[in-house]
């Protein structure tokens, strides 16, 4: 019985010390676990470092000039390529394609004409033209001889009357004449000079016009002779030459006119709307600007002493407040090769480096939830 006894106050000693030794374990684990938690939370933070997201900025410039006519999108919206972002309303634009309608009309007209031969209502209409153009050189060369008579006669009182002003002032100086007289003399030449002018541009007013005149009569007789004799092949080539012609300038006058729609050729975010409705913009102007917000990265300013640790295309992890349950990865794509004085805009934990590096992080991934200015660290 004894025996007995001792037997289980032994084994009630080694079940005791296994308990104290389990609590030992776990006593000492859980001491490693929160002094290593300690660690981690205290950890020397002099090789993370802070910048702020950015992304290349897009002016969307206008083709032409003229008044906003409405804009299409706001500041912070999305917009992909091809959206419309603006349209511009330019006066001279729609003013060349309303010209430009009209010529191709014409051309067409007159090419139709040319092809379509003579025509006896045309032909009596063109010779009534011609007729009429012939009168009215005749009447015109009559008119032209009147005017040469008058410039002749105008001529040869001038010269009377400056034979008798020489004359006279001859007299005058020897004493023989008055100079009462030699001013009445002086003033008529004066008069027959004067109107000996006007008489020449009367006549070239009248050959002005008498050329005019000739020239439609030559016009209209050869528009005549194609009616009855009909187009030459040369005729039509000219022709439908002036349709292509007119065309072109339809064309170029239509892609103008959609130049009045702005749109954007990349994808990205509204940074901001340079320009309000009614206002008048020239060519060229910056109507938007558009953050293209799938090339973003940060910047970080480090010391001398962390480029052994770092190079071209190193992965690394950035950490935001703003994204707690992201991992953001990116990748290191420039290290200057210059050091430079601490931006003012950099803030760090630890005290500000005088002399420092550029170092340029292209983020890699959640470009669909970083925004341009959230704050990131990085550990390098």
């Amino acid at each position: 019985m004894k025996l007995i006894k001792r037997e289980v106050k032994i084994l009630k000693k080694k079940k005791i010390k296994k308990y104290i030794f389990a609590f030992l374990i776990i006593a000492v684990a859980t001491s490693a676990y929160f002094i290593l938690k300690y660690i981690q939370n205290n950890e020397d933070d002099s090789n993370i470092y802070y910048g702020t997201a950015e992304a290349d900025k897009i002016n969307i410039c206008t083709e032409i000039g003229g008044r906003i006519k409405e804009i299409k999108v706001e500041e912070g919206e999305k917009v992909s390529k091809g959206d419309l972002i603006a349209t511009i309303y330019s006066d001279e634009s729609y003013l060349n394609l309303q010209r430009a309608e009209i010529s191709i009309k014409n051309a067409e007209n007159n090419l139709a004409k040319v092809k379509d031969g003579n025509r006896v209502e045309e032909i009596k209409a063109q010779e009534a033209l011609v007729k009429q153009a012939q009168a009215l050189v005749k009447q015109g060369e009559a008119e032209l001889e009147s005017a040469q008579n008058n410039v002749s006669t105008a001529q040869n009182n001038y010269d009377y009357k400056k034979k008798t002003y020489d004359t006279t002032m001859a007299l005058y100086k020897n004493g023989a004449e008055s100079k009462d007289n030699l001013d009445k003399v002086k003033n008529d030449l004066d008069n027959a000079e004067s109107t000996l002018a006007n008489m020449k541009a009367a006549l070239e007013a009248v050959q002005s016009q008498v050329d005019s005149y000739k020239a439609k009569l030559d016009a209209a007789v050869q528009k005549l002779n194609l009616l009855v004799n009909g187009a030459s092949e040369k005729d039509i080539n000219a022709a439908e030459y002036s349709v292509e012609q007119a065309q072109n300038n339809y064309e170029m006058s239509k892609l103008q006119l959609d130049k009045s729609k702005v749109i954007t050729f990349n994808d990205g975010i509204i940074e901001s709307i340079n320009f309000n409705p009614g206002e008048y913009l020239t060519q060229g102007s910056s109507i938007a600007t558009l953050l293209d917000n799938k090339d973003l990265w940060i910047k970080v300013y480090v010391p001398e002493s962390v480029l052994p640790r770092i190079n071209i295309n190193k992965k690394v992890v950035l950490k935001s407040d703003f994204l707690k349950d992201k991992t953001i990865n990116g990748k290191i794509i420039y290290i200057s090769p210059e050091a430079e004085f601490t931006p003012m805009n950099v803030v760090t934990k630890k005290d500000r480096m005088k002399l420092v590096y550029e170092v340029k992080i292209k983020i890699l991934d959640n470009l669909d939830v970083v925004k341009s200015g959230m704050l990131f660290s990085v550990k390098l």
